[in-house]
């Protein structure tokens, strides 16, 4: 006869410990899972925040290689530029309607960094149309600029940190032949969404050579005898513009203004033992002008 087994089976005490011990291996397990999607969370919002400001980087790049040639007064191809901030005029690639007084679709753009929180500075872009003619730049003290006439204002970037710490490092830099003419412009942004963690800081940098800067042009002539004659040469053949530009030429005697527009011209029939004044003025198509004098005593 087969006696029945035993029944005897855990302990209220070992039940206890064994709960414990996996409530401990499960809480362990979930804060380490917590804090891989927290790190998780922070890179994908860091990568975000970084591939924004590369779009905003290639953003503000091509706006300034569509920059408007300035008039005579034109800073190089830019209204202002200054560390923090950046005004220019380029050309409405959007689906703007342009007006009988804007032909060419231009508009004014502005880009600044309003650093009100170094440890999360802000870039902001401030666009103004019009249809008819170009109004003048409003005068931003602020950025964004509340006051002035802007079509609209935006975000760009988010958690810049150009001035985290006291640090003075310029959001925009610029070089020039010869002030005032710029000729590239260079975009540096430091992010950082939690400042003080790694991986720490990223900088991201862009330069952009403007294409339609318009320098201003270079003017000298030389006056040469002709000889067993009672005539100079005017001769503008050095004068050269640093673009490359076709010159337009205009020339004076003694304040009279001579008929010609052409680069080299001779002058007839001076008085023996007088004092002439000749002055050249160079025109380049952005209408950007040189002067250059010489003064000649005839025989």
């Amino acid at each position: 006869m087969m006696r029945a087994g035993g029944e005897q089976g855990f302990t209220l005490v070992e039940l206890l410990v064994t709960m414990a011990i996996a409530m401990v291996v499960f809480g362990a397990t979930l804060a380490v899972i917590e804090v891989f999607q927290r790190n998780n969370v922070y890179d994908q919002q860091r990568s975000e925040n970084q591939d924004n400001a590369r779009s905003t980087m290639d953003r503000i790049a091509r706006t300034l290689r569509n920059v408007i040639v300035p008039g005579e007064t034109g800073a190089g191809s830019l209204e202002q530029g200054d560390e923090y901030s950046l005004r220019f005029e380029t050309v409405d690639t959007s689906s703007f309607v342009t007006g009988p007084g804007n032909p060419a679709r231009a508009m004014r753009v502005r880009y600044c960094l309003d650093d009100s929180t170094p440890s999360n500075e802000i870039l902001w872009e401030q666009v103004q149309e019009w249809k008819e003619s170009s109004p003048e730049a409003p005068t931003a003290t602020t950025c964004p600029d509340r006051v002035g006439s802007w079509t609209s204002t935006r975000q760009l970037v988010q958690h810049i940190t150009n001035e985290a710490g006291g640090q003075k490092r310029a959001l925009f830099t610029y070089s020039a032949s010869e002030a005032p003419q710029t000729l590239t412009v260079e975009a540096n942004l430091f992010l950082e969404l939690n400042p003080g963690r790694r991986p720490g800081e990223t900088q991201l940098t862009s330069a952009v050579s403007l294409r339609n800067a318009n320098r201003k042009p270079v003017a000298t002539f030389t006056v040469t005898a002709e000889a067993g004659k009672n005539e100079y040469r005017l001769n503008a053949s050095e004068s050269y513009d640093p673009d490359g530009l076709a010159l337009t030429y205009k020339w004076w005697q003694n304040e009279t203004l001579l008929s010609t527009t052409a680069q080299t011209y001779v002058v007839r029939e001076l008085a023996p033992n007088t004092k002439y004044n000749f002055k050249l003025e160079v025109t380049n198509p952005g209408g950007l002008s040189a002067q250059a004098k010489q003064e000649v005593t005839t025989p």
